[in-house]
């Protein structure tokens, strides 16, 4: 992993990334340092809540990530589409909000849009798909997600997903 470099060891190899990742806490403090180092654009991945996503835009985030790492890391945090609409209202177009965790089927995808998201990430999908075809499972599975948003569209009546918005879908109210 040449881009992880570190003073003490130089390059982390990738068999050690594990045992890094689990001794590394990761803090808000270290964004400054990511800063110094990086004068790109900053996106946050795991936001879960509005506090977060606003100290996201506090250390100069251009996009954040609702996600819960698909339930796996943590499995008592809330699913990614429960918190996406505090999240997208947190964030009032001051950067970008985009979400993954959960999507397995392109109505999953209209759903995010609807509820604010510009983009939806599918990670999932496409390993399996690679892992069950190679290039072709993962072409495979781009094409049932393509297809499978393409028909919930029609069904809506929506040309485009430009056209998704919040009177399509019924967000629960949090107690």
């Amino acid at each position: 992993m040449p881009n992880i470099v570190s003073a003490e060891t130089g390059v982390l190899r990738v068999r050690d990334a594990h045992t890094a990742m689990k001794r590394e806490l990761f803090s808000w403090d270290d964004m400054q340092w990511i800063r110094a180092l990086w004068k790109g654009p900053i996106v946050i991945k795991g936001v879960l809540s509005a506090d977060d996503a606003k100290r996201s835009l506090d250390h100069g985030a251009a996009a954040v990530v609702v996600s819960n790492y698909g339930g796996r890391q943590l499995d008592g945090v809330p699913a990614s589409l429960q918190v996406l609409p505090e999240v997208v209202a947190a964030v009032k177009d001051q950067a970008e909000v985009l979400m993954d965790s959960g999507i397995r089927r392109g109505s999953d995808i209209a759903k995010a849009m609807c509820m604010g998201a510009r983009a939806v990430l599918c990670g999932r999908a496409f390993a399996y798909g690679l892992a069950a075809g190679g290039e072709a499972g993962v072409t495979r599975a781009i094409e049932m997600l393509r297809s499978d948003l393409e028909r919930c569209l029609k069904l809506l009546g929506c040309r485009s997903v430009d056209a998704l918005n919040e009177s399509y879908v019924q967000i629960a109210s949090h107690c």
